[in-house]
C-alpha cells in the first residue's frame, strides 16, 4: 500500500470549514474571514513539515483556529491592573482617565457634536475652541493648539517657526525618549537645521549668543524629562534665554513634556517646573504633553503667544498632526476638573502621587489579611516600597510607598506571568526574586479585582 505523504494529510479549507468548532463560529463571523485564518493555519503546517514534524489531527488543527478566530473577536486593548508602581507607565497607557471624562467621551461620540460649528451663528467655527479657552484661563497663555502627541507639537513648532533655519539648544538637553525617539532627529524631520551648543553638562548664555546667526530660526530649550545631569553643571537660565531672544528677535520654545499646571504647593511636586512658570518667564511658547502629569488622553499641547499659535494653524501640516473629537473631548473633561476645588483628589494621577505613603501602608495591610484568609497557597506580606512618576515625568524622584509581596511555591518570574494572564490582567514586578505589588498605582475600587485575580491564581496554581 503506497504509504501518503505528509504534505497530503493536511486537511482541505472546505473540509475544515464543515468542523463543529469552524461551523459554529459561522454563526457570528464571516466565512471568508475564517477561511483566510484557517489557511494562514494551513500554512503554518506546511512550513513545519520541513523540520519533519506530524501533521495535528483535524480536532487540533481547528481548535487552533477557532482561538484565532476567538482572540480576533475579544478586545486587543484590555484593562490591566498596573501593580508596577510607576504611576505614567508608557507601556501601560500612561495616564489613567478620570470617570467623568470616560461619561463625556460616550455622549459626544454615540452621536453627533458640535465640533466645527458655532451653535450661536450656525456657522463653522474652530475645534478646539472650549479646550483653548480652558488652557488660557488655566496657564495664563494667549493662545494654544493641540495636536496628537507632543513629538507632534515639537514637530510642528520647529517646521512652522524654522524651516531650513537653525534651531539652537544645548547639547545637555537633545535628550531621547521610551521608542528611541530622538529629539534632534524630530528637529530634522521638521525641516529645522539643528545646531548644538554648549557642551553636554555645561552650556552658558555666551554660548547661545556666539551661535545667533543671519540663519537662526529660534532657541529650543528642552526640560530633561526622563534623567538628570548632576556635579560639574551649567545652564543658561530661562530668564536670561528670554532676554536673549527677545534682543534677537527670535522666539523662545520650551518643550516642557510632562505638562504640570497644578500648583506646586498642592501637589508637592516641587521639581517640576509648571506650564504657567515657563510662560511667565517670558517663553514665547511651551509644548507639553496631555497624557503624563496633566493627567489626561494623548495629546500634544502648545500654548504662548497668539501670534505664533495663528501661524501654527494655518501650517497645513496642522491639518495631519491635529486631534479629533474624541481626544479633545477628553481634554476638555480633565481640564474642567482643574477649575475645581482640590484637582489634585479628582485627576487620577495626581491622586496616585500625592497619596500618603502612610494611607498606602493601612491599605496593603488591610488587603493582606483578606487575601491570606481566601488562599491556601499564595501568601502575602506587607512590604515597604519606591513608587516613581514615569513616562518621562519627576526624573530621579522616587515617590514612598508600600504594597505587597507575594509568596507561591513557583519562581517569581513564573507567577508573575501567571498573573498577566489573569483576568484582568495584574502586572506586578520582580526585585530580588520577589513579587511585588505597589500600592500607589492600584486604585482602592481595584483592590477587589486584584484580590480575585489572585484567589483564581492561587486555585489554578497546578494547572
Amino acid at each position: 500500500m503506497e504509504k501518503v505523504s505528509k504534505a497530503a494529510q493536511i486537511p482541505q479549507v472546505d473540509k475544515l470549514l464543515r468542523h463543529p468548532l469552524l461551523a459554529e463560529r459561522q454563526q457570528h463571523m464571516r466565512r471568508e474571514v475564517l477561511a483566510a485564518l484557517t489557511r494562514q493555519e494551513l500554512d503554518r503546517l506546511r512550513s513545519q513539515l520541513a523540520g519533519g514534524q506530524d501533521v495535528p489531527q483535524i480536532d487540533v488543527i481547528a481548535r487552533t483556529i477557532a482561538r484565532a478566530a476567538d482572540n480576533l473577536t475579544s478586545p486587543g486593548l484590555r484593562k490591566i491592573l498596573n501593580g508596577t508602581g510607576v504611576a505614567l507607565n508608557t507601556n501601560l497607557g500612561r495616564a489613567p482617565l478620570p470617570p467623568e471624562s470616560i461619561r463625556h467621551l460616550e455622549e459626544v461620540c454615540t452621536g453627533y457634536t458640535n465640533l466645527e460649528i458655532e451653535l450661536s451663528s450656525g456657522k463653522r467655527g474652530e475645534r478646539g475652541a472650549r479646550v483653548e479657552d480652558l488652557l488660557v484661563l488655566l496657564t495664563g497663555c494667549e493662545a494654544a493648539i493641540v495636536v496628537n502627541n507632543n513629538a507632534a507639537a515639537v514637530l510642528l513648532t520647529v517646521n512652522t517657526l524654522a524651516r531650513n533655519k537653525e534651531v539652537l539648544i544645548s547639547r545637555g538637553e537633545l535628550i531621547e525618549i521610551g521608542g528611541s525617539f530622538r529629539l534632534p532627529e524630530v528637529i530634522v524631520s521638521s525641516g529645522g537645521v539643528l545646531k548644538e551648543v554648549g557642551t553636554t553638562n555645561r552650556t552658558r548664555l555666551s554660548d547661545y549668543q556666539q551661535s545667533i546667526g543671519e540663519n537662526t530660526g529660534l532657541l529650543l530649550k528642552c526640560h530633561r524629562s526622563n534623567f538628570q545631569v548632576s556635579g560639574f553643571t551649567e545652564e543658561a537660565t530661562i530668564e536670561e534665554l528670554v532676554t536673549l531672544a527677545a534682543d534677537a528677535n527670535l522666539p523662545l520654545v520650551e518643550d516642557l513634556g510632562s505638562g504640570i499646571i497644578l500648583d506646586p504647593e498642592q501637589s508637592g511636586l516641587y521639581d517640576e517646573p509648571t506650564v504657567q512658570s515657563v510662560l511667565r518667564a517670558g517663553c514665547s511658547l511651551v509644548t507639553f504633553s496631555g497624557d503624563k502629569l496633566l493627567g489626561g488622553p494623548q495629546a500634544g499641547i502648545i500654548a504662548g503667544h497668539s501670534k505664533l499659535v495663528a501661524r501654527l494653524r494655518k501650517n497645513p501640516l496642522y491639518r495631519a498632526l491635529r486631534a479629533d473629537k474624541m481626544i479633545l473631548s477628553v481634554l476638555e473633561s480633565v481640564l474642567t476638573l482643574y477649575l475645581c476645588n482640590n484637582p489634585e483628589k479628582k485627576v487620577p494621577v495626581l491622586r496616585m502621587l500625592t497619596a500618603p505613603a502612610s494611607e498606602l501602608e493601612i491599605r496593603a495591610q488591610d488587603f493582606v489579611a483578606r487575601a491570606n484568609r481566601a488562599m491556601n497557597r499564595l501568601a502575602c506580606q506587607t512590604v515597604h516600597t519606591s513608587a516613581t512618576a514615569g513616562g518621562g515625568s519627576l526624573p530621579g524622584r522616587m515617590l514612598d510607598s508600600y504594597g505587597i509581596s507575594i509568596e507561591s511555591p513557583l519562581s517569581a518570574n513564573l507567577l508573575a506571568k501567571r498573573l498577566r494572564g489573569a483576568v484582568p490582567p495584574i502586572v506586578a514586578i520582580v526585585h530580588d526574586d520577589k513579587l511585588i505589588i505597589d500600592f500607589r498605582t492600584i486604585a482602592e475600587d481595584e483592590e477587589c479585582l486584584l484580590l480575585e485575580g489572585l484567589i483564581a491564581t492561587d486555585r489554578n496554581l497546578d494547572s
